[in-house]
């Protein structure tokens, strides 16, 4: 009966920290690191769904300049994302172990100055996306 009750222990255990660890990755995929969530087009997601659209008709040129555009954003929105969850953990864990308001303030600045400079990458993005695609192309991702 004692070890019945230990093995049930144990797996109920390993199942509430395997899921806890789940959860906790699913939440952190989700996190972008930009000020404004939701609330901005991420146009060059719907570029690369409709990449060979025949109704889109991007051109060799526009393909060409549209992968340098989402190359630079993906690279500088990862590299500031890393930063800012990196910085966020600290914020984390430091409010677990008692740490004053004070002394977690840089990295709150830190992080509000990483999410203002994603932002501007994401508003880049758009605006340069826009240039590249003709006013019949954004009516047809809009």
């Amino acid at each position: 009966m004692k070890t019945k009750l230990l093995t049930l222990l144990m797996a109920t255990t390993l199942l509430t920290t395997v899921g806890a660890t789940t959860l906790n990755a699913a939440q952190a995929k989700q996190q972008k690191p930009f000020l404004i969530q939701g609330k901005l087009p991420h146009l060059t997601m719907m570029v690369k769904m409709m990449w060979d659209d025949k109704d889109l008709a991007l051109t060799p040129e526009q393909k060409k300049e549209l992968l340098k555009i989402r190359k630079e954003t993906i690279g500088s929105a990862k590299a500031l994302g890393q930063k800012i969850f990196a910085l966020e953990n600290k914020v984390v864990e430091g409010s677990k172990f008692g740490v004053a308001p004070e002394k977690l303030k840089k990295y709150v600045d830190e992080i509000a100055k990483y999410r203002a400079e994603a932002t501007m990458v994401h508003l880049r993005c758009i605006y340069n996306t826009r240039k590249v695609l003709t006013q019949e192309q954004l009516d047809i991702l809009e």
